[in-house]
């Protein structure tokens, strides 16, 4: 019985040999145009593990490779091997079978036909030592993984190497002229797992970072890449010419500034995913979108950039609480362009000459005040967008003033300058807005004091003072609208003291603590009676808001993904609140603030976020059970004293 099963083992030894050897030996080298006239044609007649090597010239056409383990590669090289679409709209080579290796090709398509040079839907191939040029795309991996990308020359493209929800993939030692690399996906792995190294672009290297704290990326960047980062600076760089010059991707608190960010064929600037960022002091013009905030892009500030002739100059695609500041935004097709967006700060920007200066589409809660909107086609143009305020704006010079298309009902519009527009208000669908102040103004004018509510400068209208208080006697027409308190002359005209301070009971007077914030005036002081309040509160004025008992009863829960406090005014004082359940407790971008006797846990990120952000007190608040206590961003001179800081999860 023994020797029998010797004979077994041996037998079976010898026959997992035998089919090793037949395996390498029906593994094939196919020689193109010898053995196949067409590189297509020697694909569709391989097996596993075949190679097959073109030899030099010319061969124009589309190769669908579905072959795994298959090689193909040129004899002697890129310079004497050129494979051109025959199609041009086409992929040159569409690879949709695993372990592929191409090399050694020069690939031509047509970028104005929206081809692609290599497109992979497949995992561990190789493409190595190739020229891939005149393509919209150079190389494009879509839903791919494990794929070694090294060694290529990408020029004239849109994109040299597009990821699309493709993680794990290796790019190195590609050399790109005009395009560069550009990932996208929809969760943070597509975009932190990757080898990307030894790149460059017109020259110049491109910094990957992933999973990285507190670096600041050296100034001779071609492109920049942040995957999953913090506190990142990112400042005097010259990205231009690329297909993106700044991506970030789940990167949050860093800074964008002082930048040239001109002639990307995409994008200057895009975030991903990416809040509490700051993007100020940069040159973006000549790019496809400017500035680009796409996906959950919340709680940014974009300030003070030089925003022109891009297609988009700043635009927000679902993304929330971000303030839009003092940017020169001129000679775009669109200014600046919400989409699905909400609660947006958008001010004291100077928006001319664009088509279209400010585009709200879908999207509501924003407020638009004191910008300086001329010399456009169409100064503000609403689509199925309600619920917006827009004060106190210069609206002149242009085609259109406002013009109000599907849906775009109860948005308040009062103290703006309507001067000199072929046509101050369009309505392309009905809709019914308020053209008024909500509540009576005492405010001087020429030298006395009136109480009255107040409506926008028309410099067509017609009408008559006759009690010479500044607000016309008969309303000035808006198609189905109207407002019923024309001013006589330019807002700025009319001088509204501050108010005397007032006291605000919630949920007395206002049921929510935003609301209260919201009608509230500088000095005045909000106390909230005890209770759960399910809300996150920006506060843009200096007021006290205060509980009326303590924090033990006088609860504010917030939204995971939002901050329950965030503080963009200075002289606030928050006091005697438990805050909990947000994105940070509280989150303060102004200074000389006072921040006092809070409970503050359960909160995502920290318990109190500082960015630039001075001369703060924080004193005797109880932190605990966020990701971090208390964190300072470009902050100094804050006195912080006399808190519990305990059981935070990643620091103090």
């Amino acid at each position: 019985m023994r020797r029998n099963t010797k004979h077994l083992i041996f037998s079976v030894c010898v026959a997992f040999v035998l089919c090793a050897f037949a395996s390498v030996a029906s593994a094939r080298t196919i020689y193109v145009p010898d053995d196949y006239a067409k590189i297509q044609w020697a694909v569709d007649n391989a097996s596993d593990g075949d190679m097959i090597i073109v030899r030099d010239g010319t061969y124009t056409e589309n190769v669908d490779v579905n072959v795994d383990n298959l090689t193909l590669k040129s004899e002697n090289g890129s310079d004497s091997t050129i494979v051109q679409a025959s199609s041009p709209g086409d992929f040159v080579f569409e690879v949709t079978a695993d372990r592929v290796n191409i090399s050694g090709f020069t690939i031509k398509g047509k970028w104005e036909e929206k081809g692609v040079g290599i497109y992979i839907a497949a995992d561990n191939c190789s493409i190595f030592n190739n020229n891939v040029s005149n393509n919209t795309c150079g190389i494009y991996l879509y839903y791919s993984s494990n794929n070694r990308i090294t060694e290529n020359n990408i020029s004239n493209s849109i994109y040299g190497i597009l990821l699309y929800s493709s993680p794990k993939n290796n790019l190195s030692s590609n050399i790109m002229e005009n395009n560069g690399i550009f990932i996208c996906g929809g969760c943070v792995s597509d975009f932190n797992t990757h080898v990307i190294e030894n790149n460059i672009i017109n020259g110049k290297p491109i910094y990957y970072c992933k999973n990285k704290e507190g670096i600041k990326i050296p100034e001779d960047a071609g492109e920049v890449i942040l995957a999953n980062c913090s506190r990142m600076i990112v400042e005097n760089t010259d990205v231009s010419n690329g297909s993106v010059g700044i991506e970030l991707a789940y990167t949050t608190k860093s800074s964008i500034s002082n930048n040239n960010v001109n002639s990307n064929k995409d994008c200057g600037i895009i975030l991903f995913s990416s809040s509490t960022n700051k993007i100020s002091g940069n040159n973006v013009s000549s790019n496809g979108h400017g500035i680009y905030l796409e996906g959950s892009c919340n709680d940014n500030i974009i300030i003070n950039n030089n925003a022109s002739n891009n297609f988009y100059s700043i635009r927000l695609s679902c993304s929330n609480n971000n303030n839009i500041s003092s940017n020169n935004v001129s000679n775009n097709r669109y200014g600046i362009y919400l989409w699905n967006s909400f609660k947006n700060n958008i001010n004291n920007n100077k928006v001319s000459n664009n088509y279209k200066g400010l585009n709200l589409e879908d999207s509501s809660n924003n407020t638009v005040s004191n910008n300086d909107i001329s010399s456009n086609n169409i100064s503000i143009y609403l689509f199925n967008s309600p619920n917006n305020d827009i004060i106190k704006n210069n609206i002149s010079n242009n085609n259109f003033g406002i013009y109000l298309s599907l849906r775009s009902s109860n948005n308040t519009i009062y103290l703006n300058d309507f001067s000199n527009n072929t046509k101050n208000v369009y309505y392309a669908y009905y809709s019914t807005n308020i053209w008024n102040s909500t509540s009576p103004f005492t405010y001087i004018y020429d030298g006395n004091p009136y109480t009255n509510y107040m409506g926008n400068y028309w410099s067509d209208y017609e009408g008559s003072d006759n009690n010479s208080d500044g607000i016309g006697d008969t309303p000035y027409i808006i198609d189905s609208d109207k407002d019923n308190y024309p001013l006589i002359e330019r807002f700025e005209h009319y001088f509204v003291p501050t108010s005397t301070p007032t006291t605000i009971y919630v949920p007395d007077d206002y049921a929510k603590i935003q609301w209260a914030v919201d009608n509230a005036s500088d000095g005045d002081t909000i106390i909230v009676r005890d209770g759960i309040y399910y809300e996150s509160i920006t506060v843009d004025k200096q007021l006290t808001i205060k509980s009326e008992k303590g924090p033990e009863n006088c609860i504010i829960n917030g939204s995971w993904w939002l901050d329950v406090f965030t503080l963009e005014a200075d002289g606030i004082r928050i006091e005697g609140f438990t805050i909990t359940g947000g994105e940070h407790g509280i989150y303060i971008l102004s200074s000389n603030n006072k921040i006092i006797n809070n409970n503050i846990s359960s909160n995502k990120w920290d318990g109190i976020f500082l960015y630039e952000s001075n001369n703060n007190i924080i004193s005797n608040n109880n932190i605990s059970n966020n990701w971090g206590g208390i964190d300072l961003s470009y902050s100094s001179n804050n006195i912080i004293s006399n808190n519990n800081i305990s059981s935070n999860r990643g620091m103090a």
